[in-house]
């Protein structure tokens, strides 16, 4: 699976327009089209980690480093949204959680 291919894949599973991608990453809807159609293989660094972020899942797997498919925590929020640092604590509890089993 390319990288155009996963883009597109996960942001039909999370639903995501490319105008809400856009929106959640900073980055232009034009730019966003052009990378989930493979219009353009050359996606930069930071715009790789602003989509993988957005979509829940890291770099390493839209690239294709990391064949596995990852494991996505969801919750149902009543139209709340969380800042980036909100997020991040979120994602340091689970990894405590985790570290708590034996």
């Amino acid at each position: 699976m390319t990288t155009s291919e996963r883009i597109r894949r996960q942001m039909e599973l999370r639903g995501l327009s490319y105008g809400e991608l856009a929106a959640s990453t900073g980055l232009a809807k034009s730019a966003i089209h052009r990378y989930a159609t493979g219009e353009t293989g050359k996606i930069p660094t930071e715009a790789l980690e602003k989509l993988a972020r957005s979509l829940g899942v890291t770099p390493s797997y839209l690239t294709g480093w990391e064949e596995e498919h990852p494991h996505t925590l969801a919750a149902h929020f009543e139209g709340e949204e969380f800042s980036e640092d909100e997020l991040r604590e979120i994602e340091n509890f689970v990894r405590f959680v985790k570290s708590r089993r034996k």
